[in-house]
């Protein structure tokens, strides 16, 4: 609990989310506020004690202490367009086509690593451009 600066929610953090999760994993995880109550509504869902306040203190704490740090040089696959796609990963058409209905069916990617189960996209393109890609 150390690596968690002083702030409103660090006591839910020890509370909620370190009860199942390990610190390093917490720390690794940059998101924006909106993407941070995604996540802990997601874990409400699944049965993870604790108040609707708690949990938006949770996402505030950590957005702000923790937040994504956005780099223009990267492609955000969550936000990208099918022709942004293409652009930038080298994917076909119908290949960027593919990623977005995946992303549109399954919700946002987390990591490169989650692209590589989208029927009709050829890993080997997404492997070669993940270091063009942010989430």
């Amino acid at each position: 609990q150390k690596d968690f600066p002083d702030g409103p929610a660090k006591e839910y953090i020890a509370q909620i989310c370190l009860q199942c999760h390990p610190s390093a994993m917490l720390l690794s995880q940059h998101r924006t506020e909106a993407d941070w109550k995604t996540t802990v509504a997601r874990m409400a869902t699944k049965g993870v004690a604790g108040t609707p306040e708690q949990f938006d203190a949770i996402a505030v704490y950590m957005a702000k202490n923790f937040g994504k740090k956005e780099d223009a040089s990267k492609l955000d696959m969550n936000k990208a367009s099918v022709d942004e796609l293409v652009s930038v990963s080298g994917l076909t058409p119908d290949e960027a086509k593919a990623l977005s209905a995946g992303r549109e069916k399954d919700g946002e990617f987390r990591e490169w690593g989650d692209m590589l189960v989208i029927y009709g996209v050829d890993g080997a393109k997404i492997a070669a451009a993940k270091d063009k890609m942010s989430f």
